[in-house]
């Protein structure tokens, strides 16, 4: 039996035919907003489809529950061709909890996406639950504006697209049709912001001070400098488009998900509402003094001051182009003693061309590291570099040994630039005065064996961690190439529970974070630490190289890695049971 909603779509598809004014353009920006699952979404991702369609979702709406069916429907019609479907919850007071326990009372399927701020469902001009919105995702242009009361209309915009027309005026519509036909949605902080606008100095400065300047300084990592607002509002409608991206800041995790971790990446809701709506304003500024013009930064170029030792890599000649294999740099560091680590940073010569730094411990009775071709060296490391990964700081009095006598090898990898350049890394060494109370390790839950095929958009890997005795687990740091795409770490217990501890839901490789927990979790021995993530080998990842290529694991940034690299406290790992261990195998050795 035809389903009565699709029976009347004859007809109005017939009415459409006959309308000769076309829609004018209604440019709709650029968003991303995870769902109620955690997962990412942005909407130029989906420009390779014809038309995406959004519903805009309430908890226990009528607008919602009495058309679920029809909306089923509407989505099966276009199961075979390339058209989204997705709902919009901009409630305030519909948490992601409660808009999954909700979804999945209902039965609802449709990935829902939690707009906590409201900022999408402003800038979309929403009003009420219920409406639908048809986009067209490839000129980014609103193609139907209508409700879940009449989604005969919204077939007709969505047909259109699908036949790479442009809707007739008629389905762009306003006013009465806008309204939808549930609850009106309420926008507090829109409210509240156009009765009495941000401040500059009071509200604005101090976020952009807390989230943006660290990098965003004379000197810094940052492309341009927020040392005005001058500059902060010349600048304005870039930063508005990277914070409805979620590109900046960057190292953005699901904190609905993940635990707690010591620092965090990202605005508020409330920072958010604050710094979107004062440049909807036109970025004003106010009599104050700048607090930004006053700002002062360490001239120490090392994060935890002075290092007890600096040593100053070889020079490395970078040629302009072409692929640079690894590179392994002997350091040496001629120790006279055996010294505890507490911490190590490395500050690249030329951040350009340095894409990582991997430093091993090459023992007295061992000078190599094996397994260097396979990039799975089996020497014991220390410490490392990457692309926004802070330097490698031991908490709870831990360390890491060097033994009188050991160097350092360093796995450095070098991509070109386009210009030739010689890079002069430094290293900045912490020791203890006297041996710290712990031994702090390190591990990985990784795969190796993988082809990832041309155009996935969605290759699932698994890599994983046997946690043999007690243990705690201190940091996270996901590790993938220019497919990467998402990571995440649940811990599986010996009695059968499991904790899902980390979640980036969308991987940068420009921006290989290291993931400190603000409390250690213990790992009890028979845990399996499990590493889950995917590659985006498609055309729509626009970090990829060649999309119509198979990819498998390598050493170089055109191949693949996937790695979910730990740092981790053994119980009963102190120094004195460390050094006993090692004299023993010294001793063996011999």
């Amino acid at each position: 039996m035809r389903h009565p909603f699709l029976a009347s779509v004859t007809l109005a598809l017939c009415l459409s035919a006959s309308a000769s004014v076309q829609a004018a353009a209604e440019r709709v920006g650029d968003f991303a907003l995870l769902d109620h699952t955690g997962t990412f979404h942005q909407l130029s991702y989906l420009s390779d489809h014809q038309a995406v369609v959004l519903v805009v979702h309430g908890n226990n709406s009528d607008a919602i529950g009495k058309h679920l069916e029809d909306l089923e429907a509407l989505r099966q019609k276009y199961a075979d061709q390339p058209v989204a479907f997705l709902m919009l919850n901009p409630v305030a007071a519909d948490d992601r909890d409660a808009i999954g326990a909700a979804a999945q009372a209902a039965d609802i399927n449709f990935p829902i996406l939690h707009d906590e701020t409201q900022l999408v469902a402003e800038s979309l001009d929403v009003s009420r639950i219920g409406e639908v919105l048809v986009i067209n995702p490839q000129s980014m242009t609103l193609a139907h504006r209508g409700n879940t009361g009449d989604l005969a209309a919204t077939d007709v915009a969505i047909n259109a697209l699908t036949q790479g027309q442009v809707p007739s005026a008629t389905a762009v519509a306003t006013g009465a049709v806008a309204t939808g036909n549930g609850a009106q949605i309420v926008y507090a902080a829109a409210e509240q912001h156009a009765a009495q606008a941000p401040s500059y100095s009071q509200d604005i400065a101090p976020i952009l001070e807390k989230h943006c300047v660290q990098c965003h300084h004379d000197g810094g990592i940052g492309p341009w400098s927020m040392n005005s607002h001058a500059m902060v509002q010349g600048w304005s409608a870039m930063i508005r488009e990277v914070l409805m991206t979620q590109r900046m800041p960057p190292g953005q995790i699901d904190t609905h998900a993940s635990k707690e971790l010591l620092q965090v990446a990202g605005l508020s809701p409330a920072e958010m509402q604050q710094v979107v709506h004062w440049i909807d304003a036109g970025a004003p500024g106010d009599a104050q003094p700048d607090p930004l013009a006053g700002l002062q930064f360490a001239d120490s170029k090392f994060s935890f001051g002075e290092p007890d030792l600096i040593y100053t890599i070889p020079a490395q000649e970078i040629p302009a182009t072409g692929v640079i294999d690894y590179r392994y740099v002997p350091v040496e560091l001629n120790l006279d003693r055996d010294v505890w680590v507490r911490a190590m940073e490395f500050i690249p010569g030329d951040p350009e061309v340095l894409h990582h730094v991997i430093a091993y411990v090459s023992s007295p009775a061992d000078k190599t590291v094996r397994g260097r071709a396979t990039g799975a060296a089996q020497g014991e490391s220390v410490g490392g570099f990457a692309p926004g990964r802070p330097g490698d700081e031991f908490r709870d009095n831990s360390g890491r040994l060097i033994r009188k006598g050991s160097n350092l090898l360093l796995q450095m990898h070098y991509t070109t630039s386009g210009k030739a350049t010689v890079d002069e890394t430094e290293i900045g060494i912490y020791i203890y005065d006297e041996p710290p109370t712990y031994v702090m390790s390190g591990g990985v839950a990784g795969q190796r064996r993988f082809l990832v095929p041309p155009f996935a958009k969605e290759y699932r890997l698994e890599g994983v961690q046997e946690i043999e005795r007690d243990a705690y687990l201190y940091d996270l740091m996901p590790h993938m190439h220019y497919r990467g795409k998402y990571m995440s770490y649940t811990a599986e217990y010996p009695d059968g529970t499991s904790e899902l501890l980390l979640s980036v839901p969308k991987y940068n490789f420009n921006w290989q974070f290291n993931y400190p927990l603000k409390e250690p979790v213990f790992l009890p021995a028979g845990t399996r630490l499990v590493a889950r993530g995917a590659m985006d080998n498609s055309a729509q990842n626009p970090f990829n190289p060649d999309p119509s290529k198979p990819v498998h694991f390598g050493l170089q940034t055109k191949h693949e890695m996937f790695f979910g690299f730990t740092t981790l406290r053994y119980v009963g790992d102190t120094p004195a049971a460390v050094q006993a261990e090692r004299e023993a195998k010294d001793v063996a050795s011999r």
